[in-house]
């Protein structure tokens, strides 16, 4: 999720851009708003992903340990 955040930032501002209606007499700015916004939230739903697999790595390991009782 976290390489691919910038890929979908990009390409969602491009289709924003794409289909932003010019006759309105605006600049589009919008449409990157957008699309960094989109990539913004991607980046931090791969960072929680990353971090939710991290607790459950050290929970499994801590678990683990307590089976194997090294103090027999």
């Amino acid at each position: 999720m976290m390489v691919l955040a910038p890929v979908i930032g990009f390409s969602s501002g491009a289709v924003f851009l794409h289909f932003y209606n010019w006759s309105s007499g605006g600049t589009g700015e919008g449409a990157g708003y957008g699309g960094a916004f989109l990539g913004f939230i991607t980046i931090a739903n791969g960072i929680l992903i990353l971090v939710i697999g991290v607790i459950r790595w050290i929970l499994n390991f801590v678990k683990k340990l307590n089976d194997v009782s090294l103090f027999e």
